[in-house]
């Protein structure tokens, strides 16, 4: 996921991007595109493991900016992108295909990629619905990408215990007060990661995607539970 309109939310959103990006190279232009049309938007991902600036290709076009590194951990934030079925790729800069396939983008949707695993890529992907919370409100999910074990996550809101073995991979979106703080913890089930820990504070009529992933540890020997907060 009220005070704004969902469809002109959306569409201002856009908008905004459609501005910031006219003249970069991620556009996806189409010259046939008829301006009653509205837009859809993606968003990337990339939780592959031990991965160096990738690229994303929509109908052979690079959405990453010059500037955007796609390593593993990394996020790239809505892109606009014209409706219709369109060609989705994520390769390496020596060319490994690690996802090729295509996807139907709705108008006025937005559509979120996330990609996990190591040489064949696996892909869970959202429709996100973009509206503020109430006043006072924060909203939140947590996408679990880990791949090797089963992980379960626990954490207490208002003296309330809530836990989640992840079984369809995500968890939310629910509305929180945004005055609480959140200690998010994480263990791994088979034992065979180090649990890890979220300390987690948001802002009011704001919404978050919290991803829970694995990549190397530093001396590189291994891989470890790692995480990342993105403000959408």
């Amino acid at each position: 996921m009220i005070q704004f309109n969902k469809n002109l939310f959306g569409i201002g959103l856009l908008m905004l991007s459609v501005l910031f990006h006219s003249c970069a190279k991620e556009d996806l232009v189409n010259k046939e595109y008829d301006s009653g049309s509205t837009f859809a938007a993606l968003s990337v991902f990339n939780a592959i493991e031990g991965t160096e600036n990738l690229q994303v290709l929509v109908d052979d076009k690079i959405v990453n900016k010059t500037d955007e590194n796609f390593d593993t951990g990394g996020y790239l934030n809505y892109r606009t992108v014209f409706p219709g079925k369109r060609k989705l790729e994520l390769i390496s800069p020596r060319g490994h295909i690690y996802y090729k396939n295509e996807h139907d983008f709705k108008a006025s949707k937005f559509y979120s990629y996330f990609f996990y695993g190591k040489e064949n890529a696996e892909k869970l992907i959202t429709e996100d619905e973009l509206i503020k919370p109430d006043a006072g409100k924060l909203k939140f999910r947590v996408i679990n990408l880990v791949s090797d074990s089963k992980i379960k996550m626990e954490f207490t809101y208002l003296n309330a215990k809530h836990s989640s073995n992840f079984d369809n991979r995500t968890y939310g979106f629910n509305d929180y007060s945004y005055k609480e703080s959140f200690n998010f913890k994480i263990t791994s089930v088979d034992g065979k990661h180090q649990a890890l820990e979220i300390p987690f504070e948001g802002k009011d009529r704001s919404a978050y995607t919290i991803v829970i992933y694995t990549d190397l540890n530093e001396v590189k020997t291994g891989n470890e539970l790692k995480f990342k907060i993105l403000e959408i």
